[in-house]
């Protein structure tokens, strides 16, 4: 077959446009494919470039009282949008959003499990701090889980900035943020201060979010309380981590207090002086930079797509060349390799059966995993509710409430994830060499699970001795979505993201209010509630992967035992026909194998440059 002319890449390459090199590199390889018919592997790579621009965003984490609002409140040039204090501790985590039309300025949604509430942002600090008014109402029946503020123009433009509870301190499952950016476009701003160098749980976070440093920026706050020492505490926390992670990490001092004077003032000289002279203008420079990079993820992720589809054709041609070189020699191994496909098509039926048993022994596997995960949740809580007592649990409720859920969603996400990784190497994997098989999989169990939800548990009253209303919702979101921002997690590492899984779970901290024998009533039927759920999701997922793999596979068997009768009949003409016409085809064969080759390196060099650096590198 002849291969359609493509564009020379080696000249686009010198253009000024790097976006443009990249899709001329995928468009070239996309064309390539659609020549030999690979129409699927073209549409996915298409589907990828094309998606949705990704919400991007900024967490920002750190230990208490190193003024992780304050920088909040810098970053995006308003005072006071993020609550802040000396005593001051938020209890739930805070977005930044860029607004819609109407303009929300002034206003705050608290989201709870059940509903979202829209309040005066001057009332914001009420829900959502440890001393807040409705925190330390006892009478009211629920609390926030999350905190949006809309505003209309911010110093970041179109970036959501989100700033995690300051009761919890690092929580190590933020770190999994960074290493997930190959998903998603978000950085991750560690903020330490200037009085002193990088504690021991800082470092540790640092350490396990080191895989991917470009995502993750250290902020070291404070520098105008700490005007003599606060260079050289930058310079330490660099040498601290190079010699941990064996690697540079950007460390930048910034002060929040003068950042946010310096954005009041009118824009001019004047400002952008003290905007440089606070530092927060070489952080903003320093996020927006990687979040550029970050946007350009989908094109990277479609150039993989297509080159794994290269691939895949090189190897088809060097089969065909095979054939027709050695026409006699291969057609043995070519009628061996069709019994075995014609064969397999007739057992295809006994095959659907076993797979049935298959997945349900999958199942219950998962189940098992989920309930001894979850059982060693709740006894780990009633073991921590026993020794503590009730007192220091209710100092602050909607932080112990979210640790609660924290471990719900890791087990839950744990089990799920154990159950699909089975799915794709003892199901998928040994009957499909192509990967957009199980990518187009994950696309539709993502479809499937979404939006499931079920009635949960309810919190005893101390008063009447009865319950309250609760719910336990979970979905499994997509990686866009701000839930995604918070809880990300990549299943598998195959390029597809399956999202993830939210338990939220309401009114927890009401039940440590009414008495230790309702929080453990409560945490017990939590907890059986989340292990229902996570078998109705399995169940959902075999509902959903049964009836598409079992389709896929007999498309497999037909498409493979096609190209196998077209390969055995070309190796039979060419064992026919003469040197002359034999090496004809070769000539054309090897010539279409130098395109591909081609095409592959000019996609194997795209990948690179965007990997270390940008596409204009």
């Amino acid at each position: 077959m002849s291969t359609p002319h493509a564009p020379d890449l080696e000249k686009v390459g010198d253009a000024q446009d790097a976006h443009a090199v990249a899709r001329a590199a995928m468009a070239a390889g996309i064309k390539l494919l659609r020549a030999y018919r690979m129409d699927d592997v073209a549409d996915l790579a298409e589907a990828k470039a094309d998606r949705d621009r990704q919400v991007r965003s900024i967490v920002v984490v750190g230990e208490i009282e190193r003024g992780k609002s304050s920088l909040v409140n810098a970053l995006v040039g308003i005072r006071e949008l993020s609550p802040t204090g000396v005593d001051v501790a938020t209890t739930v985590p805070i977005s930044i959003c860029p607004a819609t039309d109407p303009p929300l300025d002034g206003t705050a949604d608290l989201l709870f499990p059940d509903r979202t509430e829209q309040v005066p942002l001057s009332t914001l600090h009420e829900w959502v701090t440890t001393d807040g008014r409705h925190v330390r109402n006892s009478a009211l029946d629920s609390l926030p889980t999350r905190a949006n503020i809309p505003v209309t123009a911010t110093a970041l433009g179109d970036v959501t900035v989100i700033d995690t509870p300051g009761v919890g301190g690092l929580d190590p499952s933020l770190a999994a943020l960074v290493t997930a950016s190959a998903q998603q476009a978000c950085v991750v701003v560690v903020v330490c201060d200037a009085s002193s160098p990088l504690t021991a749980p800082e470092m540790t976070f640092i350490e396990q979010a080191g895989g991917s440093v470009d995502g993750l920026i250290v902020a070291v706050t404070k520098i105008d309380k700490n005007i003599r020492r606060w260079k050289a505490i930058v310079e330490d926390d660099r040498r601290l981590l190079r010699t941990h992670l064996g690697r540079d990490v950007t460390v930048m001092g910034v002060s929040s207090l003068r950042a946010v004077a310096a954005s009041e003032l009118p824009a001019g000289p004047d400002r952008e002086c003290r905007e440089i002279a606070s530092g927060i203008a070489d952080l903003r420079a320093a996020i927006l930079g990687r979040l550029e990079l970050a946007e350009e993820l989908p094109i990277l992720d479609a150039l993989q797509t297509v080159r794994g589809g290269l691939g895949r054709l090189q190897d088809r041609i060097g089969r065909e060349l095979r054939t027709v070189r050695d026409a006699e020699a291969a057609l043995p191994d070519l009628t061996e390799q069709l019994a075995r496909l014609e064969s397999l098509r007739e057992q295809s039926r006994e095959w659907e059966q076993y797979l049935a048993r298959d997945l349900a022994a999958m199942r219950q596997r998962a189940i098992d995993d989920s309930d001894r995960r979850l059982e060693g949740i709740r006894n780990s809580w009633t073991e921590r509710i026993n020794k503590n007592g009730m007192e220091v649990l209710r100092r602050s409720p909607q932080r112990f409430t979210a640790d609660m859920q924290t471990e719900l969603q890791r087990a839950m996400m744990a089990s799920l994830t154990g159950f699909l990784n089975e799915l794709y190497t003892q199901i998928v994997e040994p009957r499909f060499d192509d990967p957009t098989v199980w990518e187009d999989i994950c696309a539709q169990l993502t479809v499937a699970l979404g939006g499931q939800k079920i009635e949960g548990p309810q919190v005893a009253s101390k008063r009447h001795g009865i319950f309250d209303p609760t719910i336990v919702s979970m979905g499994v979101m997509g990686s866009t979505s701000l839930a995604g921002v918070i809880g990300l997690s990549s299943v598998l590492g195959v390029g597809a993201a399956v999202g993830a899984v939210w338990v939220s779970v309401n009114l927890g901290f009401r039940a440590m209010r009414t008495g230790k024998t309702n929080l453990l009533n409560w945490l017990r039927e939590t907890v059986g509630i989340t292990k229902t759920a996570t078998a109705r999701l399995l169940e959902a997922a075999i509902a959903q992967a049964r009836p598409d793999i079992v389709v896929r596979y007999r498309e497999y068997l037909r498409t493979s035992i096609d190209d196998l009768q077209k390969q055995v009949k070309t190796a039979r003409d060419t064992a026919a026909t003469s040197a002359a016409e034999r090496d004809k085809e070769i000539s054309r064969l090897t010539g279409n194998a130098d395109v591909v080759a081609k095409r592959l390196r000019q996609v194997d060099t795209m990948i690179e440059r965007m990997h270390t650096g940008g596409v204009g590198a």
